[in-house]
């Protein structure tokens, strides 16, 4: 039943789309929500993001369209379930919601009606009610801003029981409510925001993070058009309660003389019909300037009979990852300080040419730095091989790296040999080069994949074969025997396959690994789509390839004719062949940044590479990149 002090106002003229996040127990709760925001704006869009296991309710019983959590399509979802504690975990996945909010289309007439206008998406708590539409929320992103934000206070709260520097630590902005236009600046610092939350959505207060809502700190410095809303009617909660008054007849709430937007239950404590928040000691409902009653209103809801069977299911995943403290209440207990993984990567994004020269551009003193450390590894004046200690990831802890100056092609100033790095660095102990290990090391820590993840790698007879069918169950490898075997058949125990032609059923895989090969293909668009068929919806094509990143076309060294003769437009470069040492394989082409319209052409979403340099794991050199392309689910 909706509440009858709930405040009826005609709809406003913008269609918002509306979303939530919340584990089973908290579905009471979210419906609340739902009611309120249903009454407040006719016919929107509310979704519920199930920040748990779905079963155990009936969703269509409760009337609200819940999306589970395998909706998301979280590359690194498994490690976050076992990492995070239950708050955490529902505070993580928001920008990933938001993303999947980004892509929907309209879904009502009014959002149709509205479909040239950036579609404008609110997230708001579960424990949130509405009692009158977010006008000013609409008004705002109307006009044209990128993002609605309310701060936890709006004047100095320095004799507050929440003093100003309580929100130095714990975030300006009150992220229970937050409101974004789907503009592609917008979703750049949004896939921004959900790459920092995989590992970084924590409760660490020493060292300034506080979940997902510290970060939005930042949003006002990385977008242009961000609206502080200084509306007391909005997230009015324990945290503001010395500066807000709530007063009128219930049919027309009003906050400090102007119409109350919504309240932020937040804390609220099921079984004390007294104290507000468990994280106030302070106000009480006989103290809350009209606070209190709402609360009891509330808490009469949420705990009706009907209510009784949902908030008793149990949360599926961790409250505190593997340990036993908890640190949902901060100083509370508390789980120890966040660490960066020993072999955690920082690889930077790029989703374009331009976005990759920006960072050259912006970041030449520190890749003048990376240059330096290499020169002051290298040896002058011989070329016989060296060593040099670094940690490797791939096979853990730290080993020799061997590196010798094949294949060199450049000098420096004095005119000493470089190395060609990209294809040296080789651990003593696992036998992997620079780039393999790179490789390797970014799809183990982005992706995170499970033991039984169905993989398909295109090469068998190497020794990254070798240690992957370690690790995963279900690993498929071949090599290119051409016509000489069947397509799909084995040949002293290797499959053969060619990539612009697999043997494999569609969908068949969840990850394609292919390390150095598309270079070989004589029409990589056609692996491309057949990538796309066989990998699932959902599913990653992750590659690495010699490329030029400093420019857009490829360079085509050479082509197949339709005749089958090769035709050679630059001198023949061959690399080697596990399957044909002497004769080794071909080079095609070094790929520019052309590869990512294949990519798109093959119905691949919004690729991107990782580019990485790394003095403690060994990843030398210039352009290291590794390729990402997505099914779309």
């Amino acid at each position: 039943m909706i509440a009858p002090y709930l405040r009826v106002v005609p709809e406003n003229r913008s269609a918002l789309r509306f979303f939530t996040i919340c584990a089973r127990n908290f579905l009471p709760g979210a419906q609340i929500l739902c009611d309120s925001v249903r009454r407040a704006h006719p016919g929107a869009v509310f979704t519920v993001y199930l920040c748990d296991r779905d079963m155990g309710y009936d969703a269509e019983a409760l009337g609200m369209d819940i999306e589970p959590l395998e909706a998301l399509g979280i590359p690194a979802l498994e490690r976050m379930i076992r990492t995070y504690n239950i708050t955490e975990l529902c505070t993580a996945i928001k920008p990933y919601c938001f993303l999947r909010e980004f892509a929907r289309g309209p879904g009502t007439e009014a959002e149709a009606g509205a479909a040239e206008q950036s579609p404008h998406v609110v997230y708001l708590d579960p424990d949130i009610e509405l009692f009158s539409p977010l006008v000013e929320v609409a008004e705002a992103l109307d006009a044209g801003a990128s993002a609605v934000l309310t701060p936890h206070v709006l004047k100095p709260a320095e004799r507050a029981e929440f003093a100003d520097d309580h929100f130095l630590r714990y975030g300006i902005y009150n992220l229970g409510f937050i409101a974004l236009r789907a503009t592609e600046a917008v979703a750049d610092v949004v896939r921004w925001w959900a790459r920092r939350m995989v590992d970084q959505c924590i409760i660490d207060l020493p060292q300034g993070i506080f979940v997902d809502q510290k970060w939005m700190d930042l949003l006002p410095a990385f977008l242009d058009g961000v609206h502080v809303l200084r509306h007391p009617g909005y997230n009015v909660a324990y945290w503001n309660l010395h500066e807000r008054r709530i007063h009128g007849p219930d049919t027309a709430l009003q906050c400090n003389g102007q119409p109350l937007r919504f309240v932020h239950y937040s804390g609220i404590i099921l079984e004390d019909v007294e104290q507000l928040s468990r994280h106030s000691g302070m106000f009480y409902v006989s103290n809350s300037f009209g606070y209190g009653p709402l609360v009891r209103r509330y808490r009469a809801r949420l705990t009706a009979p009907e209510n009784r069977r949902l908030r008793q299911l149990p949360y599926a995943f961790f409250w505190n990852g593997a340990g036993d403290s908890n640190a949902h209440t901060p100083g509370g207990g508390g789980a120890p300080a966040w660490r960066r993984p020993d072999s955690f990567l920082f690889a930077r994004q790029a989703f374009s040419l331009e976005q990759y020269l920006g960072y050259l551009s912006a970041e030449a003193r520190e890749i003048e730095s990376q240059r330096a450390t290499e020169a002051a590894l290298t040896p002058r004046g011989r070329r016989e091989a060296f060593e040099f200690t670094c940690y490797c990831a791939v096979c853990g802890g730290r080993h020799p790296m061997v590196t010798s100056f094949m294949y060199s092609c450049a000098t420096d100033g004095e005119g000493n040999p470089i190395p060609n790095w990209r294809e040296h660095i080789a651990c003593r102990s696992c036998g992997l080069p620079n780039r393999v290990r790179a490789s390797v090391h970014l799809f183990l820590q982005e992706f995170d994949p499970a033991p039984d993840s169905r993989i398909y790698i295109t090469e068998q007879k190497t020794a990254l074969y070798t240690l992957l069918s370690g690790r995963f169950s279900r690993l498929t490898g071949s090599e290119y025997f051409g016509n000489r075997v069947p397509k799909g058949a084995m040949f002293d125990g290797v499959r053969n396959e060619n990539f612009e032609a697999l043997s494999f059923q569609s969908e068949s895989f969840d990850y394609l690994l292919s390390f150095d090969v598309l270079e070989h293909v004589p029409h990589p668009e056609r692996a491309f789509a057949e990538a796309f068929r066989v990998l699932e919806p959902g599913g990653s094509l992750i590659f690495s390839v010699p490329a030029h990143l400093d420019r857009y076309p490829s360079t085509i060294r050479a082509e197949l004719a339709p005749d089958g003769q090769i035709v050679h437009h630059l001198p023949a470069e061959i690399h080697g062949n596990p399957v044909d040492e002497k004769g080794g394989a071909l080079c095609f082409r070094h790929f520019g940044w052309d590869v990512m319209d294949m990519l798109r052409e093959a119905g691949f979403r919004r690729p991107f590479l990782y580019h990485y340099w790394s003095r403690e794991f060994g990843y030398f050199g210039p352009g290291q990149a590794l390729f990402v392309a997505e099914k779309p689910r």
